[in-house]
């Protein structure tokens, strides 16, 4: 059975993500090994549907893999260190996508993503995403699921 991590939401809600292994190994273990893991999260307007945090603790160096920026709704993934140095050393950024959405570092300027984990309650996290961006940040709480 795969592996998964839990997604739980200040002001309700929870949405559990498959970890994929099989196309981001390095990606998931330095993940599981950061959690658990609180901090608030925002919606990122400029890059679409997305609702993500910065200063994800992340052990070791992390090297780009299943990178894209052509992610689907319900997919999770994590920034490349390196893409984002002005985060300093140690953390990244954390993204949940949810909709129609383009990695951006900036307004003008895409980044590839390590799409680590997928979601497969698309229409629960949109809904959860929606209320973010109308009604501002809330913390997440996100911890390796056991049955």
């Amino acid at each position: 059975m795969a592996r998964r991590i839990l997604l739980r939401f200040e002001r309700g809600g929870s949405v559990t993500a498959t970890l994929l292994e099989d196309r981001a190994p390095r990606t998931c273990r330095a993940v599981l090994a950061s959690l658990p893991v609180e901090n608030k999260v925002v919606h990122a307007m400029w890059a679409g549907e997305e609702i993500f945090f910065n200063e994800f603790p992340i052990s070791g160096r992390l090297e780009y893999e299943n990178s894209t920026n052509e992610v689907k709704p319900g997919d999770v993934a994590v920034i490349s260190p390196q893409a984002l140095p002005s985060l300093g050393k140690g953390h990244t950024a954390f993204c949940i996508f949810y909709g129609k959405s383009r990695p951006r570092k900036s307004v003008d300027q895409t980044v590839d993503v390590n799409v680590f984990a997928e979601i497969g309650e698309v229409e629960k996290i949109a809904d959860i995403g929606k209320r973010i961006r109308m009604g501002g940040q809330e913390k997440i709480r996100i911890e390796e699921f056991k049955l």
